[in-house]
């Protein structure tokens, strides 16, 4: 006989949830493309490529040197340089030796991002990338761009697997040869990673051994232009590893000035002291006191440059002091002059010594003050420059002249080709009088004026750019806008105008006609517009996507008359702009939080207070009690230090015992754990014991791997194998549990918040695992408070995750919005930004902490750490995202309306960000602006992405079931 079937478990109606998943899935794509597009568009507007090609090369006079050895310290900061030890001794004596004795010194100013792909692009082959390149990596070339390596005879590199490679692929014919070392070398967890350094002077040593036996090397190492490159990359693993200002870094720089010096003694010995070899040391961006890079710090961006050998000038006097920032009094050099560079303008200087030609796409200015030759060469070499900027400055005016019609073509004021001939004529004129110097200040001027032209025909569409993308977030803004009001509120069937409406179909269908044939006659005219000046292909989807957007806005105008008359008719004006003032008050200290975290704690101080303005403080006073303690203690996050900066597995240990402790009580709770499957199988009960018997289990266990993995390696005896197993079993296992455990509401989200904190502890460093597991708490007690605001009849123990819902629910309509969604709309947009923020761990582009990632590897590979730090800043995401998903289960709130609530807020903030994005200003201002605007656009992106996970951690249910023996019917 047949049992009965739990109704429960019934769908109530497939074509409907069908439909409804159709349309959200349609809105969802449509979002994800505008979010996509309006991300892309800053750096098609702000950072676009500056590689161009077709232009000719450009050789120097007659070179001073017939070979150059390029050290670059990976990391290195020019203050941890320079500086002299307490007892008054460098750490780099032999450098420090150098600048007093034979060369030129000074500081390499290196450009957002400061990473070291686009720090070593900018030294080799003389221009700055965009700022997406960073997301390049550590990428082979993408696109084949002129290096100076290129331009040699000969290149001989040593270092890295991440850097060399890139400018040995696109290098004309086989001359540029690479050798690097074992990727697993770069542990961050060794005892010596200065043996990364060590390497690599070792084998510099051993090649130049080899040279003396082998005819063919020495015949290829003997000519000219032949470039030799030593990446050491010990400094920024180092830094990384322990920060800048450990002993090890400090030692590490040591053990560099050591290397150099024998390196160097060694190759003068192998060519005789012939005094033809040029020597330049750098580096390709600097560290974070907490070991980090990426952004515009002053620690980030200054690097050292020392220079010596063939055709390079001697120590000289430094006379006035033109940098007045007192740093070479801070380093003891103020009595020897200190010439600060652009990091692109290192490549002319390489090739200027060398006589190889400038590559074609740089945009650096000959430093001419290293130079040691006389006047007239210096002048010689400044003119080969200006001839190659010059290529660059008329090939760009010649794009950008094909490409826009004649009629509103513009000329850079500053260098129109009439000013261009005249500084050109004063500069020969001077030549010819053999006035040098002058003649240097002139050719200076031509090429500072020459690359502004670069810069100005480089930003040529930015208004119009501008506009389009402004008019588009204009355009989506208002079609959310329509989208609310039409399908989650009652206004439209309450309007006075809404029966004339109807009355009128045949005009409104008059009015769309015209709409759409005006769309047409616009889109019509862009696309002949942008076709006809060859526009690049997304040109065309910057300057359609608003005409579609607002094409649609246009033929659903009449829902906003329909809200005006209602408002107008119910006198709700006034209402409505003070609570309007009050949402952009609310989301303006969400905007002011990306630069004051504090703002955050202000925002989370007034959440708590909030439920004193309800009746819950009548109803349920413990609630309320509880619901302002957490909220106050989740407001003492903002204002700790950034994490990161300094590692404390204490707290990560504490985390670790609290979730153990709050799992297993919660668990015993009869409204919330195992007991509450007795009501309904006996089987379900026992399953979910096991979970959650698990799930703890594997709490302890990670907490004892996390305290004895960070034990190990302070103690230098790195990774131990079974502390990498167990973590990554737990990082596959854990977060898969819930899926096996009740759909009931508060059991599943028990279950998915034990996975997601066990997962979140592997990955932490200091108290952000203490913030997690507040967060799971404050997430709980949200939930239980829109629960009881909302003064449902069914109690929140028997609301269930699954696609059907129960039979109590069932007796609630599903709601439209009302003005308290509003407020659930802006508390989930508030958390979402907590959780990025909280703790500081990814408020900007140097966020990158190996000691996160060390339980799972300590050998760098930037794909599985990136992958790992993405889970962590998503973890706390999802805790939000699932509670959120609680609260549109419980109080029966579709997923869309409540979703389009947080795409107006969040649009509205991207479009305040949008405006903030500069390319000027100091580089931290740059990248600040940049990396803000990509959160708030990546957020949203992120969201839509995110409760679709989340639905599927909380919704999906997958059974244990025992093999069973057939039955058979006698």
């Amino acid at each position: 006989m047949c049992g009965k079937v739990d109704e429960s478990y019934i769908p109530h109606n497939y074509w409907i949830v069908f439909l409804e998943v159709i349309n959200i899935m349609f809105y969802g794509i449509l979002g994800l493309c505008v979010h996509v597009l309006f991300l892309y568009s800053i750096f098609d507007i702000y950072f676009k490529s500056p590689i161009i090609h077709g232009m000719k090369t450009h050789s120097p006079p007659v070179p001073p040197a017939r070979r150059l050895i390029l050290i670059v310290a990976d990391g290195l900061r020019a203050d941890k340089f320079f500086e002299v030890g307490s007892d008054g001794h460098s750490r780099s004596p032999f450098l420090r030796d150098i600048i007093t004795s034979k060369g030129s010194w000074g500081v390499s100013h290196t450009r957002v991002p400061t990473e070291s792909r686009p720090g070593h692009v900018a030294l080799i082959a003389g221009f700055y990338e965009d700022v997406s390149a960073v997301a390049k990596g550590w990428k082979e070339n993408p696109v084949e761009f002129d290096s100076v390596f290129n331009q040699s005879r000969f290149t001989w590199s040593w270092g890295s697997p991440d850097i060399l490679p890139m400018f040995a692929k696109g290098a004309v014919g086989n001359h540029v040869f690479t050798y690097t070392y074992p990727a697993e070398l770069e542990d961050f967890a060794a005892k010596d990673m200065a043996k990364l350094d060590t390497w690599v002077f070792d084998q510099f040593k051993e090649f130049l051994l080899q040279a003396k036996k082998n005819s063919t090397l020495i015949d290829m190492v003997s000519q000219d232009r032949v470039i030799f490159f030593l990446h050491l990359l010990g400094l920024d693993t180092n830094g990384h590893g322990h920060s800048p200002g450990s002993v090890e870094y400090l030692e590490n720089i040591r053990t560099v000035d050591k290397g150099v010096k024998e390196c160097v003694d060694l190759l003068s010995e192998y060519f005789d002291h012939d005094n033809k070899t040029a020597f330049i040391f750098t580096s390709d961006h600097g560290m974070t006191d907490w070991g980090s890079h990426g952004m515009g710090h002053p620690h980030e961006t200054l690097t050292p440059l020392v220079a010596w050998g063939a055709g390079v000038r001697g120590p000289i006097g430094a006379g006035r002091d033109l940098y007045r920032d007192g740093l070479s009094e801070a380093w003891k050099l103020s009595v020897f002059r200190r010439t600060d560079v652009g990091q692109a303008d290192v490549a002319p200087l390489i090739s200027v010594l060398l006589g190889i030609p400038i590559p074609v796409n740089s945009v650096g200015v000959l430093p001419f003050e290293f130079l040691g030759t006389d006047a007239r060469q210096q002048a010689l070499a400044v003119e080969t420059n200006i001839k190659q900027i010059l290529e660059h400055y008329h090939l760009k005016v010649k794009l950008k002249r094909e490409s826009t019609f004649s009629v509103f073509f513009r000329h850079f004021r500053d260098l129109t080709p009439e000013r261009e001939r005249e500084l050109l004529q004063i500069f020969n004129i001077l030549m010819n009088q053999n006035r040098y110097n002058d003649a240097i200040q002139v050719g200076i001027k031509l090429m500072q004026q020459a690359l502004q032209g670069l810069t100005y025909y480089q930003r040529y569409d930015r208004f119009s750019l501008n506009c389009s993308i402004l008019f588009g977030f204009l355009g989506w803004l208002s079609y959310l806008g329509i989208l609310i009001i039409r399908d989650h509120t009652s206004i439209l069937h309450k309007s006075l105008e809404v029966q004339s409406d109807r009355a009128k179909e045949s005009v409104i269908g008059i009015q769309n006609l015209t709409i759409g044939l005006f769309s047409g006659t616009v889109t019509t005219i862009i696309t002949f517009l942008l076709y006809a000046q060859n526009a690049p292909t997304m040109y065309y989807l910057y300057f359609l996507s608003p005409v579609l957007l607002w094409t649609m806005v246009s033929i659903n105008w009449n829902v906003y008359k329909e809200a005006k008359a209602y408002v107008n008719h119910h006198n709700y004006l006034l209402q409505l702009l003070g609570l309007g003032m009050l949402g952009i008050l609310g989301l303006e200290i969400l905007v002011i939080s990306f630069f004051r975290r504090w703002m955050l704690s202000l925002g989370l101080v007034a959440i708590a207070f909030w439920p004193l303005g309800t009746s819950l403080k009548d109803t349920d006073k413990l609630l309320t009690l509880t619901w302002i303690g957490s909220t106050l203690l989740m407001a003492v996050f903002p204002l700790l230090p950034v994490v990161g900066r300094e590692a404390s597995y204490n707290m990560v240990a504490l985390a670790g015992f609290l979730s153990v402790m709050i799992t297993g009580y919660c668990a015993k709770r009869p409204e919330i754990g195992i007991a509450i499957n007795t009501l309904h199988r006996k089987g379900e009960s026992n399953q979910n014991a096991l979970i959650t018997a698990v799930q703890v289990v594997l709490l302890i266990i990670g907490s004892f791997t996390i305290r004895s993995t960070a034990a190990s390696i302070e103690n230098k005896e790195g990774l131990p194998l079974l502390n990498q197993l167990v973590a990554w079993i737990i990082l596959v296992i854990l977060p898969t549990l819930p899926l096996f455990g009740s759909p009931y509401i508060l059991t599943r989200l028990l279950n998915v918040a034990a996975s997601l904190i066990g997962t979140y502890l592997l990955l932490c460093v200091s108290h952000e695992g203490l913030f997690g597991l507040c967060l799971c708490l404050l997430m709980f007690l949200w939930l239980c408070v829109e629960h009881r605001l909302s003064h449902l009849h069914y109690h929140l123990q028997d609301v269930i995750f699954l696609g059907s819902i129960s039979y109590e629910q069932r007796k609630s309509p599903v709601q439209n919005l009302t003005l308290q969604d509003f407020r659930r709309a802006y508390f989930f947009v508030f958390f979402i930004f907590t959780a990025f923020f909280g703790t500081g761990n990814i408020a900007s582009v140097n966020s990158f902490e190996p000691a996160s990632v060390y339980c799972f590897l300590t050998v760098f590979n930037p794909f599985v750490m990136g992958s790992l730090l993405l889970i962590k800043i998503m973890i706390p995401f999802l805790i939000v995202s699932c509670a959120f998903r609680g609260i549109l289960v419980t109080l029966k709130i579709p997923d869309k309306a409540l979703f389009l609530l947080v795409l107006l807020m969040s649009d509205f903030m991207g479009l305040h960000f949008f405006f903030m994005v500069t390319d000027t200003g100091s580089w931290l201002d740059i990248g600040t602006s940049i990396s803000h605007y990509v959160i708030v656009m990546t957020t949203t992106i992120f969201v839509m992405i995110l409760n679709s996970v989340a639905s599927f951690l909380t919704r999906t249910t997958w059974k244990l079931r025992p093999p069973q023996l057939k039955r058979h019917l006698p």
